[in-house]
């Protein structure tokens, strides 16, 4: 992937770039992304919050119990309501940036689909990658932590 890459908001308000790879990316089909989605599922990829440099107004943040039970707040631009931003209790040192608010979305290269088992049946998850029915246990998410770094 090239470092830094950028993405904002659809009316510009936000911008934001970061300088580092994402630790780690997936589709995530658990209801709550696709509610705040208006999708299947929801394409994101978590880099560390030290090498995001986020300029414009702040985002406006929602936080709710996402079906694992942990706390997650999704950041979305107060002005056109594009989803930008996902804080998540089991990531606190790192910040989601949505795939589809990247400038240039092809660099985004999911790991994994989680969550598949609230998937819709109109919607077919990647076949091409490996598919859990809820989050990963520590044991999987230490390994997507690993391949992401490439190690």
């Amino acid at each position: 992937m090239i470092t830094p890459f950028a993405g904002g908001c659809s009316c510009g308000a936000i911008r934001y770039e970061c300088a580092a790879r994402p630790r780690f990316s997936w589709n995530c089909h658990c209801r709550d992304c696709q509610r705040a989605s208006g999708a299947a599922y929801c394409p994101v990829m978590y880099v560390p919050k030290t090498a995001l440099t986020i300029t414009g107004p702040a985002a406006r943040y929602a936080s709710l119990h996402a079906e694992s039970g942990r706390l997650v707040s999704r950041g979305l631009c107060g002005d056109c309501g594009s989803n930008l931003f996902i804080l998540a209790d089991l990531v606190p040192d790192l910040q989601g940036l949505w795939a589809g608010s990247l400038d240039d979305p092809d660099i985004f290269r999911p790991q994994i689909n989680v969550w598949t088992r609230s998937a819709p049946v109109w919607s077919t998850p990647d076949p091409t990658l490996k598919s859990l029915d809820t989050a990963p246990d520590e044991t999987q998410f230490g390994a997507l932590l690993r391949d992401a770094l490439g190690h």
